[in-house]
């Protein structure tokens, strides 16, 4: 079975944790190597989602305009 992806809010309350154990001036340099790149992970990750609701929504008002709104579940 596979795990599904974090959602976006998990993805931002991480990067928050992130920020503030990379803000630590105690923390060791790989250790905050593996934090900085997982971040960027998360980071990258968050914007496709972004990205992806700005087309359903841009997609949803052009459909309005044209008087053919129509819905579709979430995920495609």
């Amino acid at each position: 079975m596979t795990d599904a992806p974090p959602s976006l809010d998990q993805d931002l309350r991480r990067l928050e944790e992130i920020v503030r154990t990379l803000e630590d001036d105690d923390l060791a340099l790989e250790s905050a190597l593996h934090l900085f790149e997982e971040g960027v992970g998360r980071l990258k990750a968050a914007q496709a989602r972004l990205g992806e609701a700005e087309t359903r929504v841009m997609q949803v008002l052009k459909d309005a305009e044209s008087g053919e709104l129509k819905t579709e579940p979430l995920g495609g």
